[in-house]
């Protein structure tokens, strides 16, 4: 009698527990959950300012090229702003980072759950290693040597909407330098993050997108969240 009270007082500990570890996978899984539909208007946002400074980069190329960007001085200005603006996507990442601090990933054991999360975050991490890599302020030294400095900052406008940031300006405008020199580092910069605005889309657009959604449809079909 003495053996089976404590087994079955065992078994009652360890029926607990497995469900306090099942409530705290469920806790985690929504949780997680919400982060990822934050990131989805986040990421949405940076794809759409990513694609407005391209064009607007295509232009500023386009208006260097020509044989006197004097001549086009204020659009050169205009365009220019677009190589420092940038608005890069950051995950949500508080409860991937405390599913990982704490262990608690384990909870996440099915391959195919797992290796959605895996996948996610990982390609989260390329794009944000990438978008470190691009220091604009290498831009600085190139651009005083071009722009009247107050000028191009009175363009400027503070603002939560970033087609709103920069306006075209309504007075003439001149290049303090045109320098085939400095305007060929100008323009090897503005290649440089093009290809970096590029590349970015391309993960938008290719995986980041595409493993999100596999990670938000695993966790809802395994949890039953919406």
């Amino acid at each position: 009698m003495l053996f089976l009270a404590v087994f079955c007082g065992f078994l009652a500990e360890y029926k607990l527990e497995h469900t306090i570890e099942h409530q705290r996978e469920k806790k985690f899984a929504g949780l997680l959950h919400e982060d990822l539909k934050k990131d989805t208007s986040l990421l949405n946002r940076t794809i759409q300012m990513k694609e407005w400074c391209i064009i607007k980069i295509d232009s500023l190329l386009y208006y260097l090229s020509q044989p006197d960007p004097e001549k086009n001085a204020a659009f050169v200005y205009y365009y220019a702003r677009a190589l420092f603006m940038n608005m890069p996507f950051k995950p949500n990442d508080a409860t991937i980072q405390q599913l990982r601090s704490s262990g608690s990933l384990r909870y996440f054991s099915k391959p195919r759950l797992y290796n959605a999360i895996s996948n996610y975050y990982s390609d989260c991490a390329v794009y944000q290693e990438l978008e470190a890599g691009m220091k604009k302020e290498i831009l600085i030294p190139v651009v005083s040597k071009i722009f009247n400095a107050d000028k191009l900052y009175a363009m400027l406008n503070i603002t939560p909407y970033y087609r709103q940031m920069v306006y075209q300006p309504g007075e003439s405008m001149e290049l303090i330098s045109a320098e085939r020199v400095f305007i060929n580092e100008l323009v090897f910069y503005a290649h440089h993050i093009k290809t970096v605005d590029d590349i970015s889309l391309n993960l938008f657009g290719n995986n980041i997108p595409v493993e999100q959604k596999k990670l938000i449809d695993e966790l809802e079909k395994e949890y039953h969240l919406k």
